[in-house]
């Protein structure tokens, strides 16, 4: 009889999954979930530069309306600045340090995004880093290859990109370092100064 039991209690073990094959699953599920988001959206964006009836201000909305929800644009904003010097700034220094951060950030990639317009693009497994969720693609460009790494962290809206480094370069790390050198030299106002004439070049 014990020994039945014991068979038994063996078959309902390799039945039913236990908590590293549920995690194992779990994670599987998020690296293939972040990998098709990033690849779906590349290809829609892909797609709308390919396409010879659209104007590029139109060109330009349609990107942001595809990109747009899976990039959380205000958190790149926080952490260019670092937990310490954004509280330097006072909240409607904040209010609008985000604003105009954005405003540039988004015009950046809106203006180069013309240069993907016909180039390989090779995506890579996703690996996990922690709770976030790497996808490094490499993109063939008529000069030199270059290598992306999306960085996406999960929110309450879905995973949403918060930082990209090319060829090794993060975003967040390169915009910090000219924020910091602004602010070591001078109070918030400098760098307010700073990003409102680029928003308005």
């Amino acid at each position: 009889m014990k020994t039945i039991l014991i068979a038994v209690l063996c078959v309902l073990g390799l039945a039913f999954p236990g908590p590293a094959d549920i995690l194992a699953d779990d994670l599987a599920d998020d690296l293939k979930t972040v990998e098709n988001l990033l690849k779906e959206r590349t290809e829609v964006v892909l797609d709308i530069l390919k396409d010879a009836t659209l104007d590029e201000p139109l060109k330009k909305k349609q990107i942001m309306d595809v990109v747009g929800p899976i990039i959380d644009f205000q958190l790149m904003a926080k952490l260019t600045l670092g937990k310490t010097n954004w509280g330097k700034l006072n909240e409607n220094q904040q209010a609008e340090f985000v604003d105009l951060f954005v405003a540039r950030l988004k015009k950046s990639y809106l203006d180069k995004s013309s240069m993907y317009c016909c180039v390989e693009i090779a995506f890579k497994p996703a690996f996990k880093r922690g709770n976030k969720v790497y996808v490094p693609i490499g993109v063939e460009t008529k000069d030199n290859p270059l290598e992306m790494l999306y960085k996406f962290y999960s929110s309450s809206e879905g995973w949403k990109a918060y930082d990209v480094e090319v060829n090794g370069v993060s975003l967040i790390k390169s915009y910090q370092a000219q924020f910091f050198e602004v602010l070591k030299n001078g109070p918030p106002e400098d760098l307010l100064t700073e990003l409102r004439k680029t928003d308005v070049e």
